[in-house]
């Protein structure tokens, strides 16, 4: 049996078997190498301290420039070629609020019905011809705006575009479709009734403006919706979609002679039909908020959707930049002084926020959480403590001002990210008859606030008399806390409508 032989040549580097060969043979010795010049390692961070923060660098989205068409259409574009997609929002500022009385949902139903038949296509042919381009189609209902919007890929923009406006000029309301997606949206009504925060809301809107402008949800309730008929959904089809104040809004990889040329041809037919009256919003209710606590019964909940509220200014409110400001050191931000005492401190809830909602001709601010059914009453009696406080005892201070504005400020990027958000900043612009230059300003507008001007927002926003509450639990549990609060109780379904004692 033979034994293996090994050869060492076989397992040196190369460099290593000539050095070794050079040796042996009394040849030149390797070449000694040198150790390169030490150098002095950086210092080391001092991991005691916290990092300092780096600058901060400025930033500000870009004026867009409207055009029109020769249909009065307002096309505002806004180009970015970082990915190959198009964004396209139709807006026209008809909404909610034009619904006729006791029909709340229609406009909404209407909108809804746009995509279920159109230019000769069924709603199934629809749906697949969006699906072979890759676009994605959507409607909304706002109070005072409708919104048709797609997002579509920059090479298959055009025949989008032309499936677009076949809903927005041709759709057919079939019978049938109509009296389907009516019955959807009253089932989805009557499940949304065992949801408290929802209920919570369409009280709130109830309580404080009525039957009137901005007092019943977007999508209406049960009781309204179940009324609606396809003549009602023809009429306000006539009476809110027309080309006079919309605006539409693409943004994406497409230049402003291709934006032009898209809009002429895909909407340039959008035009008001002969003797058409377009609808306009319902007047707001000047009656006051009946004042008190308004409870909608949930037997059982382990949790109260409460909330307070008093009447407010609308989106072009002169103090809309000392609110934001205000807002973010009250209860508009995790580290908020509502937040921090219901969550941190007493942990009655997961999170409570305060904030405006605006609408065209009027808003409300109110303060609103999900709180352990026990702890209801003295959530409610923490709240109005931090409302008055910040007008008494706690005056906001210059820190969390600058707290404030930072956070706003280097928060306001985000609302830019991507293509479907800066659609929609842009819309707002439309939907809003806002200046071009609206979101380029505000940073400074926002800077610009003072401590003063935040002071005179606590002032107001700390006379607690005009504040109504909502508040959908236990009524068995909540009620016996509730006395402590001295106001008289009313009851409501979930569907805001008002029951005996």
């Amino acid at each position: 049996m033979k034994r293996p032989v090994f050869c060492i040549a076989a397992l040196l580097p190369s460099a290593c078997l000539a050095a070794l060969l050079a040796s042996a043979c009394g040849g030149p010795k390797a070449p000694e190498t040198t150790t390169p010049a030490t150098t002095s390692a950086p210092p080391l961070p001092d991991w005691s301290k916290l990092p300092a923060p780096t600058a901060t660098k400025p930033w500000r989205f870009p004026s867009v420039e409207p055009f029109t068409l020769k249909n009065g259409l307002r096309v505002w574009h806004f180009q970015q070629d970082t990915v190959p997609l198009v964004a396209v929002s139709l807006i026209v500022p008809r909404g909610a609020a034009t619904d006729p009385p006791g029909k709340a949902g229609l406009t909404a139903l209407m909108i809804d019905l746009l995509d279920e038949g159109a230019g000769g296509k069924s709603a199934i042919e629809l749906g697949e011809a969006f699906q072979r381009l890759g676009t994605s189609y959507s409607a909304t209902t706002a109070t005072d705006a409708v919104i048709l919007g797609i997002d579509a890929l920059a090479d298959k923009l055009e025949p989008s575009l032309e499936l677009l406006s076949e809903i927005l000029l041709k759709p057919t309301f079939l019978a049938e479709e109509v009296d389907r997606r009516r019955q959807q949206r009253s089932a989805s009504a009557l499940a949304a009734e065992s949801d408290p925060a929802t209920a919570r809301s369409v009280v709130l809107r109830r309580v404080l403006f009525h039957e009137g402008y901005g007092g019943l949800p977007a999508d209406g309730v049960r009781g309204t919706i179940d009324k609606l008929k396809r003549d009602d959904v023809l009429a306000q089809h006539r009476a809110v979609l027309a080309p006079e104040g919309a605006s539409l809004v693409m943004t994406g990889a497409l230049d402003r002679a291709t934006a032009l040329a898209l809009a002429e041809r895909y909407f340039g037919a959008f035009a008001a039909t002969p003797g058409q009256t377009l609808v306009r919003p319902a007047a707001l209710d000047a009656t006051p908020p009946l004042p008190g606590i308004h409870l909608v019964d949930f037997p059982g909940a382990t949790q109260s959707a409460i909330a307070t509220a008093t009447r407010s200014t609308g989106i072009d409110a002169p103090d809309y930049y000392p609110n934001l400001v205000y807002n973010w050191v009250l209860g508009g931000s995790f580290t908020s002084r509502i937040n921090l005492n219901l969550r941190e401190q007493k942990g009655y809830t997961y999170g409570a926020r305060s904030g405006h909602n605006r609408w065209r001709s009027v808003g409300f601010f109110s303060v609103g959480a999900l709180v352990k059914v026990q702890h209801t009453g003295e959530s409610l009696t923490e709240i109005f403590a931090e409302l008055s406080a910040a007008d008494t005892t706690r005056k906001l201070t210059d820190e969390e001002r600058e707290r404030a504005r930072s956070g706003l400020l280097l928060g306001y990027p985000g609302r830019f990210e991507t293509l479907a958000a800066i659609t929609g900043q842009v819309a707002e612009l439309a939907m809003f008859d806002r200046a071009p230059d609206w979101h380029a300003k505000w940073p400074d507008q926002v800077a610009a606030v003072t401590v003063a001007q935040v002071e005179a927002m606590a002032h107001e926003a700390g006379k607690i008399e005009p504040y109504v509450i909502v508040i959908a639990g236990d009524r068995a549990v909540v009620a016996p806390q509730l006395l402590a609060l001295g106001r008289t109780v009313h009851l409501y379904d979930a569907q805001g409508n008002a029951l005996s004692p």
